[in-house]
């Protein structure tokens, strides 16, 4: 539309040979933020960026150029379906929105709660992991949970667990041959969970801000790493924490090395993705003597799903 509006001449093409030439709408993919077992919850939640912006004013032969407003397509519906929920309205009706699942094989939560997570998700691609925390903490905070032992038998969850036969130890007091949260507490170490967040604006683009503190004061998180790049004279973003900080270096370190912690890292795959990735070889490269080492390491990292992304571009 932007094209045949800047050269009119193009307005001949008839339609069939517009859309012919015109590429198909790709699904758009939202990560399920919830849990199933959370409160036995009935539905998911999901969390979105509304794509909303102006172009930049150009002046292009003596004549005026841009200025337009782009707004987004998935985005754009969404917000207006939501928009009487948002405002309170008490008419407000539930709109129908149709969805497909996609499961995942590979980005999953470790088969047991021993193992310490370092959750990075900048923006919302910290969602999922709302889902991790949720599901982590219903676990803990359960003693007997029928709803537990079948989403992870059943692996019906994106990151549901995989239990491989005698993961799970099963006691003669368990009536349902599965009791998660008394088993989980008894018989093994609970990991620890550090979590980086990063956005624009502390005060107005951090998402989840309440969740992610009261999970830090309950416990479920250990460790709480926020970056905000334009709160302050000079920008700094997840990765940036890792670098720079060298508290979380050294712990990082130890988790990745000692404790065999699994990274998971979800949003941007053009910059911030390949950021983190970077930073963490360099980690390893000093602490094993060599780039090439680290390289390995992290090679082998990769292999074991040790190190998971869900990226876009």
């Amino acid at each position: 539309v932007d094209i045949l509006r800047e050269f009119p001449s193009l307005q001949t093409i008839p339609l069939n040979g517009l859309l012919s030439i015109l590429p198909g709408i790709p699904p758009r993919y939202y990560s399920v933020s919830s849990s199933p077992i959370e409160h036995q919850r009935l539905s998911l939640t999901v969390a979105f960026s509304v794509v909303d912006y102006v172009t930049p004013s150009l002046l292009v032969d003596g004549k005026e150029r841009g200025l337009r407003r782009v707004r987004g397509i998935a985005t754009r519906y969404m917000e207006a379906i939501s928009c009487s929920f948002l405002a309170g309205s008490p008419n407000a009706s539930a709109p129908t929105l149709k969805i497909f699942p996609k499961p995942t094989a590979d980005f999953r939560m470790p088969a047991t709660l021993s193992v310490p997570l370092v959750l990075i998700g900048p923006g919302t691609g910290v969602a999922p992991f709302m889902g991790f925390l949720a599901h982590r903490n219903a676990l803990l905070s359960s003693t007997e949970s029928t709803e537990a032992a079948e989403s992870v038998v059943e692996g019906t969850w994106r990151g549901g667990y995989d239990l491989e036969e005698n993961e799970l130890p099963i006691s003669e007091g368990d009536a349902s041959g599965l009791k998660l949260g008394g088993d989980y507490r008894t018989k093994q170490d609970v990991g620890s969970v550090d979590l980086f967040f990063g956005c624009r604006h502390q005060d107005h683009d951090w998402l989840y801000r309440e969740e992610m503190q009261e999970l830090q004061k309950e416990g479920v998180i250990t460790k709480l790493y926020t970056a905000f790049s334009r709160d302050g004279g000079k920008k700094e973003y997840v990765q940036d924490i890792i670098r720079n900080n060298e508290e979380c270096a050294a712990r990082l370190l130890d988790l990745i090395m000692g404790k065999r912690a699994c990274i998971y890292v979800c949003g941007d795959g053009n910059a911030m993705a390949k950021d983190v990735q970077n930073v963490i070889v360099e980690l390893l490269s000093k602490q094993l003597g060599g780039e090439d080492q680290g390289k390995e390491y992290f090679a082998k990292m990769k292999t074991d799903k040790r190190f998971l992304m869900d990226i876009w571009s």
